[in-house]
């Protein structure tokens, strides 16, 4: 079993290695804010000029089909206004 004095965990988390996440899609944004909020150093690596450049390009009529306050990203809300299944260019 591992030690778990306060001492050992906190040089445990003080040896944990940067992160670098690859897409700043849906789940590189969400997978970066939460290495992010456990106090891991984190780069997030994108090909494209803005984040989810790829949702951008999908279907013109694309709406999500689950309700704006079940589908925000992590520590983002849409903004004020937003329909209640948002557009794909929200």
């Amino acid at each position: 079993m591992a030690d778990t004095t306060p001492g050992t965990m906190m040089e445990q988390l003080l040896a944990v290695e940067p992160a670098i996440v690859i897409g700043a899609g849906a789940a590189g944004l969400a997978v970066a804010r939460a290495l992010m909020k456990a106090g891991v150093a984190t780069v997030v690596l994108e090909k494209e000029s803005r984040l989810a450049e790829p949702w951008r390009r999908r279907h013109e009529q694309l709406h999500l089909n689950t309700h704006r306050d079940l589908s925000a990203l992590p520590g983002l809300a849409y903004p004020k206004g937003t329909p209640a299944f948002p557009h794909r260019d929200v």
